[in-house]
């Protein structure tokens, strides 16, 4: 048995022993909360979002190279957060934590554009942090899915290394975490589950990893790079027969969902749509092993107002009909 795996072998155990255990790396269960300190912390939404995170945070480093240490460390931790009598110092307990887990620099360059790169297609971030210094920033930006915008600003201040804020403009207590990491990129979390679902509703998150930029650095979209079609030459099949339409494809793939094959032709069937605009730009697209395609798309009518136009294209050229589960499909969106 080699030494690596061994090393694999040894993490795997860590990992599985604190997790199976009465292990602090766990979230508290607010269902039956255990101590003052975790009802304190049951009863507060930012809390509870803060120790969500630091749940994830703890479950990654024991999973990594360093999980004895980190265990140590989450141990320790967690009888200094146990030790808290306040709310101020459960919420300083946990960023310090957090700090310590992602190993946030202190001296992190924050000045700049940023732009989330791991937000999937058609959604995105982008914000703007300046006047950095040592102990706070400011930042404003936007976020988007769909057709859906938010706009956000704040000054955040910082702790151990990370940016805090739950000051958000026009969004009341909405508690926003910025993790500056060691590749140079800031990890972004929010509590958009709890006090930032008014600010950041209808799917749109500030959530995701950053990189500056000033411009978008994510490669354009393809259907095969955002998942909707397995292979690049099946990619390359439907861009020809789709020509300038082709983008339009990429744009509803907003919200990809599977969907069934009512021809019953072992095809694969996706319906796709844009967040906030499903009834007006929305596309279904059918294909099958052996790379027949079957596709419609609905976009608005240029020429009418509040009218949509429905295309159609395909493969086979001899079908004129389209399939059942296209025919079904286009009947959702005719009056």
């Amino acid at each position: 048995m080699t030494k690596e795996i061994m090393k694999q072998l040894l993490r795997s155990t860590l990992f599985i022993t604190a997790i199976g255990s009465a292990c602090p790396a766990l979230a508290i269960d607010c269902g039956k909360p255990s101590s003052i300190v975790e009802n304190t912390i049951c009863n507060s939404s930012q809390l509870t979002w803060l120790d969500s995170v630091m749940s994830n945070a703890n479950r990654e480093a024991l999973a990594g190279k360093n999980a004895a240490p980190a265990l140590q460390h989450i141990e320790k931790w967690h009888d200094s957060r146990n030790a808290c009598t306040s709310i101020n110092c459960l919420r300083w307990a946990y960023l310090q934590g957090l700090s310590t887990l992602y190993q946030a620099p202190e001296n992190f360059n924050w000045n700049g554009t940023w732009w989330n790169t791991s937000a999937t297609n058609g959604n995105g971030g982008k914000i703007v942090i300046s006047k950095a210094s040592e102990w706070a920033f400011d930042f404003s930006g936007e976020i988007w899915g769909g057709v859906y915008k938010s706009a956000l600003r704040s000054n955040v201040k910082k702790y151990w290394g990370l940016g805090f804020t739950d000051r958000i403009a026009w969004g009341g207590d909405c508690s926003v975490l910025f993790i500056p990491r060691p590749d140079g990129k800031i990890e972004i979390n929010s509590d958009n589950s709890g006090s930032c679902k008014l600010l950041m509703q209808d799917y749109i998150t500030i959530d995701g990893v950053y990189q500056r930029s000033d411009i978008d650095p994510r490669p354009a979209a393809t259907l095969q790079s955002i998942g909707v079609l397995p292979t690049r030459a099946l990619d390359e099949r439907f861009r020809q027969l789709a020509g300038k339409d082709y983008l339009k494809y990429v744009w509803a793939a907003n919200n990809v969902l599977y969907s069934e094959d009512q021809d019953d032709i072992g095809a694969t069937v996706l319906t796709l749509s844009v967040k906030g605009a499903a009834s007006r730009n929305a596309a279904i697209i059918m294909y099958t092993p052996e790379g027949k395609i079957w596709a419609m798309l609905v976009t608005p009518d240029a020429g009418k107002e509040n009218k949509i136009s429905i295309s159609y294209i395909t493969t086979e050229e001899g079908d004129k009909t389209p399939p059942k589960t296209l025919t079904n499909w286009r009947a959702l969106f005719l009056d």
